[in-house]
């Protein structure tokens, strides 16, 4: 039951379709050794959308260059070499939330969410190997598994994120995978710190009812913002009175909007589950399931926490982050911003609703940097505050 939970919790937010790209080697300064020396040596980054750079929906080069596994990099000294999108993207990042157009520049036919853009020429060593949409099942799947897409043929060559990983030689690993089931983690984790010297992080699992695109049925409260979901549906939507009432803890994904305006949904919104589904259910998430999805998460992520010690890596739970936002107000459960077409969700989320901003990221290095130096007694420099 919390397995499905967490899977369909994770369908609500879209995180990534299939795409494709060709690699592309990015490098910057050697290891400098008061830096950690040996340690830092050689870098890998395992994971999925986030790890890989995915923001507002899409991926290119460009947000690749801002992903945290860059930024640590960069920190480390250490070589760094990642898959490369070509502009405008594979798909195209979204560039105005109200229109969902997205990146095309000049002389380029528009961007939709199917195109696809590549770059030639190739790199033996990868230190990204993360792929967008990889689950646990992934990065020790050679043959792909049912969750693989596209880019996970394009970016790893046939092989899968372990194997290019340890062809890195890695000294210094983070690992950030979600979707996590135990059998699969530990299997993960064996295969890539098998008869090597390796040090690193482990980074727990993202409370997804954190993520913007989730708002609580408490605002359909509001008559505004009803209008507003209703423009941009392109038809009126009717909030059920019964289950959206000003005390409800359900939360709404933000995508139902556009499940309605393709007619893919009835133009009612429910907060609760009915006896007609998908009506009150695919794009909902009850308080019965957020408790079960909460607590899942939490012995996930203790799990993660105790593995971490195991194998004397670090430990970082990301969610520390997210809930000292939510609690300065700067992440909320309020619905986008309809005023504010290129940054509806704020400073840290960018324009999907889920994936952060490059502001984000930096926040993100600067923990794990603290994890780093806390656990190994490094020096690792910080990032300016974003």
């Amino acid at each position: 039951m919390s397995n499905r939970i967490l899977l369909r919790a994770a369908a609500l937010l879209a995180l990534v379709g299939a795409a494709s790209c060709t690699d592309h080697s990015a490098t910057v300064n050697g290891p400098r050794p008061s830096q950690g020396g040996g340690m830092f040596q050689s870098y890998v980054a395992l994971g999925n959308s986030i790890t890989a750079g995915y923001q507002s929906g899409g991926i290119n080069d460009s947000t690749q260059q801002r992903s945290y596994a860059a930024m640590l990099a960069a920190q480390m000294g250490t070589r760094y070499a990642y898959a490369s999108v070509a502009k405008p993207g594979c798909p195209p990042p979204i560039d105005n939330f109200i229109n969902q157009t997205r990146v095309t520049p000049t002389g380029f036919p528009a961007s939709t969410s199917s195109s696809c853009y590549l770059r030639s020429g190739t790199v033996a060593i990868l230190n990204n190997v993360a792929v967008p949409g990889a689950t646990t099942f992934d990065p020790d799947a050679p043959g792909g598994t049912p969750f693989s897409n596209l880019l996970t043929q394009l970016i790893l060559g046939g092989q899968d994120q372990v194997q290019r990983a340890r062809a890195a030689n890695p000294t210094f690993a983070t690992v950030w995978i979600g979707n996590t089931f135990q059998a699969n983690y530990d299997k993960l984790i064996t295969d890539l710190t098998a008869n090597v010297s390796l040090k690193g992080v482990l980074i727990g699992v993202v409370n997804v009812t954190n993520a913007p695109i989730l708002f609580s049925g408490r605002v359909l409260q509001n008559p505004q913002f009803v209008a507003a979901i209703s423009q941009a549906a392109g038809k009126p939507i009717t909030v059920d009175p019964t289950t959206c009432t000003a005390t409800t803890n359900s939360l709404i994904s933000f995508l139902i909007v556009g499940a309605i305006k393709s007619n893919q949904h009835p133009a009612t919104i429910y907060c609760e589950k009915t006896p007609s589904p998908p009506v009150g259910d695919i794009f909902v998430l009850d308080s019965g399931e957020l408790a079960t999805l909460t607590a899942y998460i939490t012995a996930v992520n203790t799990y993660i926490s105790g593995k971490a010690q195991t194998i004397g890596f670090a430990y970082l739970n990301p969610n520390a982050a997210l809930d000292s936002l939510k609690a300065l107000g700067q992440i909320t459960a309020t619905g986008p911003n309809f005023t504010a077409p290129t940054a509806p969700f704020g400073k840290w989320i960018s324009l999907d609703g889920v994936h952060p901003t490059s502001a984000a990221h930096q926040l993100i290095t600067n923990y794990l940097i603290d994890a780093i130096n806390a656990k190994y007694a490094t020096t690792l420099p910080k990032l300016a505050n974003p």
